[in-house]
């Protein structure tokens, strides 16, 4: 008798663990899904920012759990004077990625200015589209090790 209490005890915790698993595979197709959609939205904006002066040199995705776009920009530092930055800042909403992009530009010119006056070239922007958007932006050549 406990142990058919024990049995069914077990098969159902068994059945609730088979319904978690098809749930948390749904959840995860649907993130997936979700993630993949919010890149291919953002794909919308690289021919603004092209139209800036600003070239995608290397362009790469990478699937895995969070599936992510990884895309590097180049550019001229004397394409960006703060006017132009402005007027481009301007012109874009601030949650749009074209925003992003110029305004992480702008402060990454802020702060270099405080340490040095001379703007090594290239200018890159690194973007990388996931989950969560990340854009990082380089004076001259970074060191990757």
């Amino acid at each position: 008798m406990m142990k058919d209490k024990l049995s069914a005890i077990f098969e159902s915790a068994q059945q609730a663990g088979n319904i978690l698993k098809e749930k948390t595979a749904g959840l995860s197709q649907a993130a997936l899904d979700h993630t993949i959609a919010a890149i291919e939205k953002w794909l919308e904006e690289f021919p603004k920012i092209e139209g800036y002066e600003l070239k995608i040199s290397n362009f790469g995705f990478i699937m895995g759990l969070s599936p992510a776009l990884e895309v590097e920009m180049r550019g001229s530092h004397g394409s960006f004077p703060p006017e132009k930055l402005a007027e481009i800042l301007a012109a874009h909403k601030s949650s749009s990625l074209t925003w992003m992009v110029f305004s992480a530009i702008k402060t990454t010119y802020r702060l270099h200015g405080k340490i040095a006056q001379t703007l090594e070239e290239p200018l890159i922007v690194k973007i990388r589209l996931s989950i969560s958007p990340e854009i990082s932006v380089f004076v001259g050549r970074p060191f990757v090790p």
